[in-house]
């Protein structure tokens, strides 16, 4: 009798549904410049025939193509080799080998389509490795579970010959019995709001920067003429404006502040609605999402590193982030951090118990930055200021009345801001851990566990020779934490910590 998915097989027929409209999606937001052209210059006659035969054309190839990258996608689980073995290409064929011991997390995503079609993506990290995630769009509720299921047992060596048998796939035999809920934490909908409204807001004011520019150059590129003329206008209109009325431009700001805040509020919202996060007996299992539903389940071994994060308008809320590093390659370190917002301190303090077996904080010896880390940050600051001046007095490209105000501004701002990171960094080395604190707007702690470091870099830069400084970073498969201008008495904790790192015999992932 073969075992469970032994033998290769393809993803839900709905997966040509979903491949199609991926594929539609990216032709749109690649082309959709030019879709705004046809709009505005609203082609009739013969040119419309023809662009119409072209969308036509293009919806028949999206959808072979999307057929055969269906039939040529296949997976199955090679339990000789203890690989997970992936196949796909419409143009190029990729043979995908993911041994057992390199799967880092088996998840679950599901999109808006996917919810309706009753269908859930399987998603495959690997650590330490270069390429990107495994995701099998379209498979069934009872398979998707049934295949994680193998896959966790599998790369945790848990899983006997008599269970992957295609005649016990039964799920009272392939997992284990239901896990004892220990705590449950979900994220109502007033907290949701509050933690949107208190999120970085700034990050929002940048979208709609970025937004705004990118339309104005992708428009750029098809009205050319049009957009020269109307470019003088808005220019000499927006001049008008600043030099007769700053009650306008101030007006205009707080309305760009105000939308930004609401956008980060609705992409907080979107990413994190109904958030609940449940312990048992061996994971933390977490559930989110509003437009892609995510299901992730976590080990505390596989956690390399814990940020806790929050504001000072968040903390009088009661309001804290938990950011959960697990393993990933250097390439993409972004890819594994689990992003958990709107907790309460006292459930902080429940994941803190359940990763590390204690909530206490750790004792240890404190180590503060030098003034020259302080130093440094300012010239870094200072170089914008150096430039628009070069620029303000060969060119005059705005009012120097207006160029004083806000490169005072600016200084004033960066400086309170780098003055308020010097004074709260420090890092903390104890017997277990390594613990590093600094609170620019948002005040972050991260905690890592000395034996799950990879190794410790020592620099000496000339500059800090003769003040017997010298700059640390850790090495952890999640990324890195870094130290500079610490004084060289830490030399002695970094040889306690290396030591640690040499005589455990604890796994770190």
């Amino acid at each position: 009798m073969s075992k469970a998915f032994s033998i290769p097989q393809r993803q839900s027929a709905i997966g040509i549904l979903l491949i199609f409209t991926s594929t539609l999606y990216k032709f749109v937001r690649g082309f959709w410049a030019a879709l705004a052209y046809f709009v505005f210059k609203r082609p009739d006659g013969e040119a419309l025939l023809y662009i119409s035969l072209g969308v036509f054309v293009l919806f028949i190839l999206i959808a072979i193509y999307s057929y055969v990258d269906y039939r040529k996608f296949l997976f199955h689980i090679d339990y000789e080799a203890e690989e997970f073995i992936l196949k796909k290409g419409v143009f190029n064929s990729d043979f995908v080998s993911i041994p057992f011991d390199k799967i880092q997390q088996v998840n679950f995503k599901r999109g808006i389509l996917q919810r309706i079609a009753g269908v859930y993506s399987l998603v495959i990290d690997t650590a330490g490795s270069k390429q990107k995630e495994v995701e099998i769009k379209a498979v069934n509720t009872e398979e998707a579970n049934q295949l994680a299921d193998i896959l966790n047992r599998l790369k945790d060596g848990k899983l006997t010959d008599a269970e992957t048998s295609e005649g016990v796939i039964d799920p009272e035999l392939t997992t284990e019995s239901a896990p004892e809920e220990k705590w449950t934490y979900r994220l109502s909908l007033a907290t949701l709001i509050k933690t949107g409204l208190s999120s970085n807001f700034f990050r929002g004011f940048g979208l709609i920067f970025v937004f705004i520019s990118t339309i104005f150059n992708e428009l750029n590129q098809f009205f050319k003429e049009e957009t020269s003329q109307w470019e003088s206008q808005f220019t000499e209109s927006v001049g008008g404006i600043a030099t007769s009325s700053i009650f306008l431009i101030s007006t205009f700001v707080i309305l760009l502040l105000v939308l930004s805040i609401f956008i980060t509020t609705a992409e907080v919202f979107i990413k994190y609605f109904n958030l609940k996060l449940t312990q048992t007996k061996s994971s933390l299992d977490l559930q989110m999402g509003l437009r892609t539903n995510t299901r992730v389940s976590l080990k505390p071994i596989r956690v390399q590193i814990l940020k806790i994060i929050t504001n000072p308008i968040q903390r009088r809320l009661n309001l804290y982030k938990a950011g959960l590093w697990v393993a990933s390659s250097e390439e993409s370190n972004n890819k594994n951090v689990i992003q958990v917002p709107g907790l309460e301190k006292e459930t902080v303090q429940h994941i803190k118990s359940f990763l590390y077996q204690s909530a206490e904080t750790e004792s240890g010896t404190t180590f503060k930055p030098h003034w020259v880390e302080l130093s440094r940050r300012l010239i870094i600051g200072a170089i914008p200021v150096v430039i628009t001046a070069v620029l303000q007095y060969f060119t005059h490209f705005i009012e120097f009345g207006w160029w004083v105000l806000v490169t005072s501004i600016y200084v004033l701002l960066y400086a309170i801001f780098q003055f308020r990171i010097y004074n709260s960094m420090y890092l903390r080395i104890g017997e277990v851990f390594i613990t590093k604190s600094y609170a620019g707007w948002d005040e972050t702690i991260e905690i890592v566990e000395i034996y799950k470091l990879q190794g410790i870099t020592v620099k000496q830069p000339l500059w800090y020779k003769s003040r017997n400084l010298v700059h640390i970073v850790f090495h952890n498969a999640a990324g890195d934490i870094t130290f500079r201008a610490v004084d060289k008495a830490i030399l002695e904790k970094i040889n306690y910590c290396l030591y640690s790192i040499e005589r455990t015999n604890k796994a770190w992932m």
